[in-house]
């Protein structure tokens, strides 16, 4: 995984690997087979390999991606936060992603990013006994 940039965020739906890896590689501009699964015994060579965790509520979908920046049209400089606001417009979803990396509140904010692109700054809850399980509680929500 040498040279790899690694992002993640949450997708509040529950996302097939097939819209997910087309969400990816259209936010990205590459061919949709350039997104593909991470398998630890045996990582491709894809632009982007991907991990996912299925949550049973809030935010389902839990992503891990691991870009080869070199092969990504303005790489060098992808962030977690635009990646995640691009793929929450393409693929009509709301996204959580955590604030960038010098943010005094990244252990206790997300950022929020809904469908058309606005920005929110806001807490999560957790739902029930499920740790697993994130939302964010709107009446935190601030513009970003």
């Amino acid at each position: 995984m040498a040279d790899r940039l690694p992002l993640g965020f949450l997708v509040r739906a529950a996302l097939s690997d097939e819209r997910l890896f087309d969400g990816i590689a259209r936010a990205l501009g590459i061919p949709v087979g350039e997104v593909a699964p991470f398998d630890v015994d045996r990582p491709g060579n894809e632009v982007v390999l991907v991990t996912t965790t299925s949550r049973p509520a809030g935010f389902r979908t839990d992503v891990s991606l691991y870009v080869d920046a070199s092969r990504v049209s303005g790489g060098e400089a992808l962030t977690t936060q635009e990646l995640a606001a691009r793929v929450a417009v393409l693929l009509g979803e709301e996204v959580l992603v955590s604030p960038p990396s010098g943010d005094p509140a990244i252990a206790v904010t997300w950022y929020l990013v809904t469908p058309d692109g606005q920005r929110f700054r806001g807490t999560e809850i957790h739902l029930g006994d499920d740790e697993d399980s994130i939302d964010i509680d709107r009446a935190s929500l601030r513009p970003v």
